[in-house]
């Protein structure tokens, strides 16, 4: 079972008071400011800080001085508006525990600190993602936010590795990069067009698609592909503590000393954060991004995946991707069923109940989403906005009835 981290949020932007445990993949619904984001973007946050502490590409003195975790990195996400006076927030990392409270932060390294070895690819993938594929050139945007940036030189870096062989997951359409002119271009049987002449779907699916999957394969590539003998790690080890110990050298010179040596670490997982990866899809386009994103995750063991969503096909999916885990050990050596069982679920988007967490958020709480027999419950937020619908019809039919009786 993959190791499960907390974050507890007390009075914080629209968060009242919640607790939230991070498992392979977790999901967030609810209303626009519900708070779906905050709990995606601090998880971001932490588990980044978690990594450039373990990186040593920064220090915990650094980190918690001249409140920068405000100003600086909580800024990076446009959170810095969030806080209060009584805020508290806690996280409970794999290597490090963060409590922020008294408009104080404090780090804590647990008993896993030490694995100098085991670090993390956090990346977060903005709602606003799509603007990048609706223009032919998106590295001349200006005026993008800190997380946009990111997310564009990692598209940019994407683009170049994932060129050509790559198809999407929906629609039969292929993806080419020009890199000589910098255009990105779809394909088909049938024709061949710019990503910024395609619709708004394959505009905001194809770089969270391409990101994704370059990193995911850097990731696994980096995890199996650690050249340091157990006596190259010990030495480096020593190198970073005889820096981290020395009075003599200023925090700019450690800083610096650090950050040379950090090319030598190797990342161990890939932490996916992606909010509404349902953008302008069709239900089973919506399926089959979400049931590749599911395979990256999987990928590793370590890796998380973690989404915000306003669609309820979402949770359908995963229900599926949930029952279709629990007859596969039962459909083994029964050819025909375990090939149909596969075809509504790919084997490599599979994944255990014990290693998803679904949240409610409202009223500035988050509550996990119960489950029956193993599988998220059908009495979720976005069911009963279905049934709504229903019920409004029934009662549009109810005045029908009255009208024609007159």
């Amino acid at each position: 079972m993959v190791q499960t981290e907390t974050l507890y949020i007390r009075h914080f932007g629209p968060i009242k008071e919640a607790k939230v445990d991070i498992r392979k993949m977790t999901v967030m619904i609810g209303e626009q400011g519900s708070g779906k984001s905050t709990v995606a973007k601090l998880y971001a946050l932490f588990s980044w800080l978690e990594k450039a502490l373990m990186r040593h590409s920064l220090t915990e003195q650094y980190i918690t001085r001249y409140s920068r975790f405000r100003k600086t990195f909580a800024a990076y996400n446009n959170l810095e508006s969030y806080f209060r006076t009584d805020t508290e927030l806690a996280f409970n990392g794999s290597h490090y525990t963060f409590c922020y409270q008294d408009e104080t932060l404090r780090i804590k390294e647990t008993e896993q600190g030490h694995d100098f070895f085991s670090i993390s690819k956090v990346m977060y993938v903005p709602a606003e993602r799509s603007i990048l594929g609706s223009v032919d050139h998106p590295s001349q945007l200006k005026g993008l936010g800190s997380s946009m940036m990111t997310f564009l030189e990692e598209y940019a870096h994407a683009k170049t590795k994932q060129k050509s062989g790559y198809t999407l997951p929906f629609g039969g359409v292929g993806f080419e990069y020009d890199t000589l002119n910098d255009i990105s271009k779809l394909t088909h049987a049938d024709f061949e067009i710019k990503l910024s002449a395609a619709s708004s779907g394959f505009q905001s699916a194809l770089p969270l698609l391409l990101v994704s999957k370059n990193l995911s394969e850097m990731v696994q590539d980096s995890s199996q592909n650690n050249n340091l003998s157990e006596k190259e790690q010990k030495a480096l080890q020593r190198e970073v503590e005889s820096i981290m110990n020395d009075s003599q050298l200023s925090e700019d010179v450690k800083k610096a000393s650090l950050r040379s040596l950090s090319s030598r670490y190797r990342y161990s997982r890939f932490v996916n954060v992606v909010e509404e990866m349902e953008l302008n899809l069709f239900p089973d386009s919506q399926k089959n991004v979400l049931y590749e994103l599911m395979a990256t995750t999987n990928a590793l063991p370590d890796n998380r995946l973690i989404l915000t969503t306003h669609s309820p096909y979402i949770i359908n999916y995963l229900t599926l991707a949930v029952k279709a885990t629990q007859l596969a050990a039962k459909a083994k050596g029964h050819d025909e069923l375990e090939a149909e069982l596969y075809r509504i679920v790919p084997k490599g988007s599979l994944i255990q109940a014990k290693d998803l967490a679904i949240y409610e958020l409202e009223n500035g709480t988050a509550n996990e989403l119960g489950n029956y027999e193993g599988l998220p419950s059908d009495d979720n937020f976005l069911n009963k906005k279905l049934n709504d619908t229903n019920m409004l019809f029934d009662a549009l039919l109810d005045i029908e009835e009255e009208l024609n009786a007159e």
